[in-house]
């Protein structure tokens, strides 16, 4: 006979001077009240016409389950709703939620769901968090795991499959969307809906010769001040000005001449002699 369940194997002996019926390991998972709060489900099995009160109807067969997910949702609301989406699926079930992610490893240890949906935290950091926690030995090492929020960038794409997840989605997509990111994650696809916008690396400015830069003399005195190590107060007091206007001509000078930061200005000046 098929597993029931995904995990901890049981060993269900029947009664002595009995052959075992097909359905003694269905009644103990049904009996068992703690199954039942776990929210443990049948994977496959014939029909049943024993008459237990919590068996379909004699002559119908159980409905086989593809995929088991486990919710993490904060917002009781959110979850129901989630729910209600997941329902319209036949081969989707939820067998198992919980409202923190910090007490639901224990219970995803318990359940081994196939796919885990995690509700949107504080932060992504949170998240990328709560998503290794899960991932842990004692968690669900083995579940796919969706977050429930929008990558905003490649670079967030990059952190949340780097930490362990599978992808992840608003829930502000139509619920048919939903389920199909879903179906796609349990079939082992990564997936991240909406499409993340590419991070592009800055461009490094091109570095101009002093006499094509354009510098203004306020600018060539702080680009000089700023090779002999002062800092924007010091070159400040040097030169009278308040500490604002100092760093505007800093900026323009950076930008003219083609420097990135404040080091490649440094050696800019002294490479072209304002430093004498």
């Amino acid at each position: 006979m098929p597993a029931l369940t995904r995990g901890t194997t049981r060993t269900l002996r029947p009664p002595a001077r009995r052959a075992p019926h097909a359905m003694d390991a269905l009644h103990t998972e049904i009996d068992n009240p703690l199954d039942l709060l776990a929210g443990h489900h049948l994977l496959a099995e014939p029909a049943c016409t024993c008459g237990h009160p919590l068996c379909p109807s004699a002559g119908s067969t159980h409905r086989a389950v593809a995929t088991r997910i486990f919710l993490i949702e904060r917002q009781p609301v959110v979850s129901a709703g989630l729910r209600s989406v997941l329902a319209a699926a036949p081969d989707l079930a939820v067998v198992g939620s919980a409202t923190d992610p910090a007490h639901a490893v224990a219970a995803v240890h318990r359940v081994r769901p196939d796919l885990v949906l995690l509700g949107r935290g504080p932060g992504l950091d949170a998240d990328l968090a709560a998503v290794a926690a899960v991932r842990r030995p004692e968690g669900a090492p083995e579940a796919r795991i969706l977050l429930l929020r929008r990558a905003g960038t490649t670079t967030e794409a990059s952190r949340i499959l780097m930490a362990g997840g599978s992808g992840c989605f608003p829930l502000d997509l139509p619920p048919d969307r939903i389920i199909d990111a879903v179906h796609l994650a349990a079939a082992g696809a990564t997936l991240f809906l909406p499409a993340p916008v590419p991070v592009r690396p800055h461009s490094v400015p091109t570095e101009r010769p002093l006499d094509q830069a354009g510098l203004t003399d306020r600018e060539r005195q702080v680009l000089t001040h700023l090779a002999l190590g002062l800092s924007n107060a010091e070159i400040a007091r040097r030169l009278a000005l308040a500490e604002a206007t100092v760093k505007k001509h800093l900026t323009h000078a950076m930008r003219k001449t083609g420097q990135s930061d404040r080091l490649r200005a440094a050696l800019y000046a002294v490479r072209h002699g304002l430093t004498g």
